[in-house]
């Protein structure tokens, strides 16, 4: 039990690390000296960060939920 805990654990680590560098690329992209997610993607490739994150954030939460 203790082994498939450690799986579940890891696989919400790398979730929530696939997440965060778009969580923080967000915020920085309306300072001038890093490009906006739209001027790097363009509106309508905003779907691929969308779905990286939103990807991410479902396998942290398969990860650390407690059963």
């Amino acid at each position: 039990m203790a082994r498939k805990a450690r799986w579940r654990r890891a696989l919400g680590i790398v979730g929530a690390a696939a997440a965060l560098p778009f969580f923080a690329w967000a915020p920085l992209g309306l300072l001038e000296s890093v490009p906006s997610m739209v001027d790097v993607f363009g509106v309508p490739g905003l779907r691929i960060p969308a779905s990286i994150v939103v990807g991410g954030l479902l396998l942290a939460a398969v990860g650390f939920h407690e059963s």
